[in-house]
This record gives structure tokens, C-alpha cells and sequence, in this order.
């Protein structure tokens, strides 16, 4: 009888430690809401998406994001507690950095009793130094996924 006991009671901590697993890749999905940058050269006229060959972009002040790899999307987090977050972006190696800072408004939503709350933003301004961007372009300013392209930047044809 106390075997019994002890199974079950072995059986109920395994089950709960699954529950608390999907909990958690649930809410790390949906708390996950970076903004999505996509990549384009404007071309006699003519866009069209591009790799950039060398891509090395950080938040300033934070540790590196991605680094000397070929990429046509970058995914940056929004800081939850500030209204604004800089961005250093150089394409190739042997081109000049910009800098990109984005300023937002930010809204608390409620996920669930497990997750908690998460952060909303919408994108009020986006400046950007012109060194080897051309133009930019606000897609969708609000950042509610990491699915939507949030921000398009246009580069000088090398």
C-alpha cells in the first residue's frame, strides 16, 4: 500500500514538472516580441531584399546581438522599462557603423496567471544615422510579435 502511495505521488511531481515546461516555452513565446528589421537595396529604381554580407549589430551598452555573419533580418529587443533603445549596425566590415535609435511607447498586457504580464510597444520615431542607410521605412508600429516586419532599412547600392 505505501508502494502504491509512492508511485503515485512520483507520478503527480513528474506530471507537474511537464505542465510547468510547456508553461514555460508557452510564455517565453509569448513574452518574445522583438522588432524586426528587414534588409532592401533600392536599385535603378527597383527594390529588392538583400544579405548583407558581414553584419555585426549590438544595443549600445549591451553584449553583441549578431556578429560577422550574413543576415537580411535583425531581431532586437525592446528595452520593457525604457522609452527609447540605440542600436549599433555595421553591414560589412569594411563599411562605416550606423546607429539606430528607436523610440516607443510601451503598454503592459495580461498573458496568464503563469506568465504574468508582458510589454507592448509601439514605435513612435525611428532616427538613423545615413552612413550606409539610405532611407527607412516603419512598416508596423506595433511591436506585438517578432513575426511582423517592423522596420525596412534601405541601403546605398556599393
Amino acid at each position: 500500500m505505501k508502494s502504491i502511495y509512492q508511485i503515485l505521488l512520483t507520478c503527480f511531481i513528474f506530471a507537474g514538472f511537464i505542465a510547468c515546461e510547456n508553461e514555460t516555452k508557452v510564455c517565453d513565446q509569448t513574452l518574445s516580441n522583438s522588432l524586426h528589421i528587414h534588409f532592401s537595396r533600392d536599385s535603378q529604381g527597383i527594390v529588392r531584399d538583400t544579405i548583407m554580407p558581414k553584419v555585426t549589430a549590438f544595443a549600445l551598452g549591451k553584449d553583441s546581438i549578431y556578429k560577422r555573419q550574413p543576415l537580411g533580418n535583425l531581431f532586437f529587443p525592446l528595452s520593457p522599462v525604457a522609452d527609447s533603445s540605440q542600436y549599433y549596425l555595421k553591414v560589412d566590415s569594411s563599411l562605416v557603423a550606423d546607429t539606430i535609435t528607436v523610440r516607443y511607447t510601451r503598454a503592459k498586457h495580461f498573458i496568464s496567471p503563469g506568465c504574468g504580464f508582458g510589454t507592448y510597444f509601439t514605435l513612435d520615431t525611428v532616427i538613423a544615422t545615413r552612413h550606409t542607410i539610405n532611407d527607412l521605412q516603419i512598416n508596423n508600429k506595433s511591436v506585438i510579435s517578432s513575426n511582423d516586419t517592423h522596420l525596412t532599412l534601405f541601403f546605398f547600392n556599393q
